[in-house]
């Protein structure tokens, strides 16, 4: 378990116990956590005063570019007309993908379980194929299932 793991309850078991003058050792092994994650926990805890149990950091790392809104929007899209690509994407929505790569909006399409993707080619029948299959139907239009 991990120093940011703990639940507050744990934390301020913790510190009382460390208090009290338990050893590191003995407080990790009451709370079934590693040695490092009590020694993180006392070095945060001498910051503030006798008996205040630190919180967790917030998160941190890079904001999203697409927000929750944006990418349910891009969701109804993809739905709607299935073999819409990314780039179509932006260009139909460019206000709300103004700063945003191609790459970035499949990324968000593969996170919401969908693909933006090219359709696949649709063979049509020409007018001679079409001929050829209607004789072989009316050629073998009265065999039997013995014939």
């Amino acid at each position: 378990m991990d120093y940011v793991q703990l639940s507050l309850q744990d934390k301020t078991r913790a510190s009382a116990l460390l208090v009290e003058g338990w050893s590191v050792i003995c407080v990790a092994a009451e709370l079934k956590v590693t040695r490092r994650t009590i020694y993180k926990l006392k070095t945060a805890a001498d910051n503030f005063h006798l008996g205040a149990v630190p919180t967790r950091k917030p998160g941190f790392g890079v904001p999203r570019k697409i927000s929750l809104h944006t990418g349910k929007v891009l969701a109804r899209e993809v739905k709607g007309y299935l073999s819409i690509t990314a780039v179509s994407l932006k260009e139909k929505r460019l206000n709300l993908l103004q700063n945003v790569s191609v790459r970035t909006i499949q990324h968000c399409l593969q996170d919401l379980q969908l693909s933006a993707r090219h359709a696949g080619n649709i063979l049509h029948l020409m007018e001679t194929m079409k001929k050829r299959r209607l004789d072989f139907c009316r050629k073998y239009k009265e065999w039997t299932l013995a014939d």
